[in-house]
This record gives structure tokens, C-alpha cells and sequence, in this order.
């Protein structure tokens, strides 16, 4: 019974540490300029994607010479 105390004693030592880790200033603040990072990359790849969908469509528009002229117009 004693060596499970010990055991549990610790993996909550372990877990201590590991948890000032995570709460550390230089953790949080390397993991929101990761975050701010990856949010705009993800968002440029999303903005490319449309574009190019719009343009796609577009394109397809001044083919159809009725909508060619409302387009042009606008």
C-alpha cells in the first residue's frame, strides 16, 4: 500500500511540474504568436482558394454574352 503512496506522490510531482510548465509566461506567449501564425496562414489559404474560384467563375461569365454585358457595366 505504501508504494502505491509513493507512486502516487510522484506522478503528482510529475504533474506539478509539468503544469508550471504549460503556465509559464514564455510557454503562453510562444503558443499565441504560434496560434496569431497558423490563423494567418490558414486565412490566406482560404482567401487564395476563393479568389481563384471567383476568378474561375468569372471568366466563365464572359462566355455567356448577357451577363458579359451586365458585368462590363457594373
Amino acid at each position: 500500500m505504501e508504494k502505491k503512496f509513493e507512486e502516487l506522490n510522484e506522478n503528482i510531482k510529475e504533474l506539478n511540474v509539468i503544469m508550471k510548465r504549460t503556465n509559464s509566461l514564455y510557454y503562453l506567449l510562444l503558443k499565441g504568436a504560434l496560434f496569431g501564425f497558423g490563423s494567418a496562414i490558414g486565412a490566406t489559404v482560404i482567401a487564395v482558394i476563393v479568389i481563384t474560384i471567383l476568378s474561375n467563375f468569372i471568366q466563365s461569365i464572359n462566355d455567356v454574352p448577357i451577363l458579359n454585358k451586365i458585368i462590363n457595366s457594373i
